[in-house]
């Protein structure tokens, strides 16, 4: 419901002059970011590997001619979308990739399942899936760059960041920076390869040339029919279909401080993550691992190490935390707004705003 508040032009004018002190940095935040995927992709080292990671919106599954009921029992199908860049490889594209002549090759990896619970061991399946399709291929990335929105649940918590920390050296890689698009600006190419397998889906079953009605129905629609582009932009498309997700729930972390403002994670090799507040690509140093020497370090902000501490928990409330995604530590820090429900006639609720940060 909403909240009605009494105040003064001044005072109005006042509040917007005092969060608009905020706005440059998000906005600086945003187009930093962005700059750091370009630049790595156009200087990519030689067995390194970038992805762009996003969950596609699900696709319902429908009938051209289907009773009234059935539009109120349509199946929904997850879709994560990864776009992977490498170099090529002679035997699989045709061309070798070099120093002196770098190829990069994109490809379109899809992950389809009927699985609704799209949470950090969604994740990881997606990354094991990848890394075997790397190795299949005979490419075998030392580095995985990742770049990802910020969504709580399926990137960037402590559980997700716990996860990423103990398990990255059985994806077969030396390390995995894991970098974060700035909040609402990851807006991109992963939308739309998205939305054209979803679209295609629709018009297929609209001409009656496909019948799509589970999770399993899409992935094979999609095998047989998107795997060439018809663009030049996007070598191939490759398709994988999970039924269930495997989950250990007992796989749980304590509280990471200011999680929010972290926009680039990076692993090693003692169950520890390096977090920096922004990624930087555009030092040679910061692409050849050199991180102490960047020269980019006042645009990156605040760096350190952050150690993984695993929490014990009981079942019940491993299951109450794996679809939460956060807890309440997770999502408030200084300054945050909170509604706090009120016993009071008048007011149904009381908002409240902290000014510190959380203490456990």
């Amino acid at each position: 419901m909403l909240v009605k508040k009494s105040a003064t032009p001044f005072e109005m004018f006042s509040y917007f002059i005092r969060i608009l002190r905020t706005f440059p940095y998000q906005q600086f935040s945003a187009s930093w970011q962005s700059d750091q995927l370009r630049s790595l992709l156009d200087n990519l080292p030689l067995n390194h590997c970038v992805t762009v990671n996003d969950y596609s919106e699900s696709y319902r599954c429908f009938d051209k001619t289907e009773i009234q009921t059935g539009y109120f029992q349509k199946i929904e199908v997850s879709l994560h979308v990864t776009l992977l860049y490498r170099h090529a490889i002679l035997e699989v594209d045709g061309i070798e990739s070099s120093v002196d002549n770098p190829v990069i090759i994109k490809e379109e990896f899809f992950v389809i399942s009927e699985d609704d619970k799209r949470d950090q061991y969604f994740t990881h399946y997606v990354q094991k899936s990848v890394s075997e399709y790397l190795h299949e291929i005979s490419y075998n990335p030392k580095v995985m760059h990742e770049f990802n929105d910020g969504c709580a649940t399926q990137y960037k918590s402590r559980h997700c960041f716990g996860l990423l920390a103990t398990t990255f050296s059985d994806l077969g890689y030396d390390s995995i920076i894991r970098n974060f698009f700035e909040t609402a600006h990851a807006k991109g190419a992963q939308d739309a390869a998205g939305g054209y397998i979803k679209r295609e889906a629709d018009f297929s079953v609209i001409r009656g040339r496909s019948s799509i009605q589970n999770g399993k129905d899409l992935f094979n629609f999609c095998n047989d029919n998107l795997q060439k582009p018809k663009s030049t932009g996007c070598k191939r498309r490759i398709f994988r279909y999970v039924e269930t997700i495997p989950r250990n729930t007992t796989q749980h972390f304590k509280s990471i401080a200011e999680i929010r403002k972290i926009h680039c994670v990076r692993t090693t090799n003692n169950s520890e993550l390096m977090v920096t507040d922004l990624s930087c690509y555009t030092s040679d140093q910061c692409v050849s691992a050199n991180y102490e020497l960047c020269r980019n370090f006042r645009f990156r902000g605040n760096s350190g190490p952050v150690k993984i501490v695993r929490e014990q928990s009981t079942k019940n409330h491993a299951v109450e935390e794996n679809n939460s995604g956060d807890s309440l530590l997770d999502l408030i820090s200084n300054g945050t707004i909170i509604a706090v429900v009120a016993d009071d006639d008048d007011s149904d609720y009381y908002l409240m705003k902290t000014l510190g940060e959380p203490e456990i």
